[in-house]
């Protein structure tokens, strides 16, 4: 089963945001976290339609808060099943005030992109396997574990959370590639 999207469970007047660009001051900010009871409230139960309406307009697969122009801990991702980038898919999950801890030293590297810089992709090498703990949609804690695609996934968006974009990972600008220039011979 693929990702099941808010059009398709009939949730209708849900708002698609405009992405933060790189240069805007919400996306070099940390996030504040949020308490359990702000979780459960309506302003961010429709933030999170809105966050989960953007990522899936724009083909995201994963988007911060303060990529939608919110500074609050909090991020969504999700992918189908069955797609190129990962054909496993990625769960639709909900992560507030998450917390990374890296299992094992294996760290990979490969491409990564960002809705907030458009059209450039970048090598990136993140920790192989970690284990996310946060909150959930409802404000409960949770722990999960992840590894390789979904792990980078979760790096890129709680780097997000403290300030970072990709390009502040990369060894250097040399594989920093417009998306329609990669792969040609140098």
């Amino acid at each position: 089963m693929g990702r099941v999207t808010l059009r398709e469970t009939g949730v209708v007047g849900v708002g698609i945001r405009k992405v933060t660009l790189l240069g805007h001051p919400v996306l070099r900010a940390t996030a504040r976290p949020l308490k359990p009871d702000e979780i459960r409230g309506a302003e961010v139960r429709r933030l999170v339609r809105e966050m989960v309406a953007t990522m899936e307009e724009y083909d995201g697969v994963g988007i911060a808060a303060n990529q939608c122009w919110e500074s609050l801990a909090a991020f969504v991702m999700g992918l189908p099943k069955g797609t190129k980038r990962h054909p496993e898919g990625i769960e639709l999950t909900v992560v507030f005030n998450p917390i990374i801890r890296p299992i094992g030293d294996e760290t990979e590297e490969d491409w990564e992109g960002c809705l907030s810089v458009p059209d450039l992709r970048g090598r990136v090498r993140r920790h192989s396997q970690l284990e996310l703990s946060g909150l959930d949609a409802d404000g409960k804690p949770f722990k999960r574990v992840y590894k390789g695609f979904p792990a980078r996934v979760v790096q890129h968006e709680t780097d997000h959370l403290n300030g970072l974009v990709y390009l502040d990972r990369m060894d250097g600008l040399k594989t920093l590639s417009y998306m329609s220039e990669m792969g040609r011979a140098g």
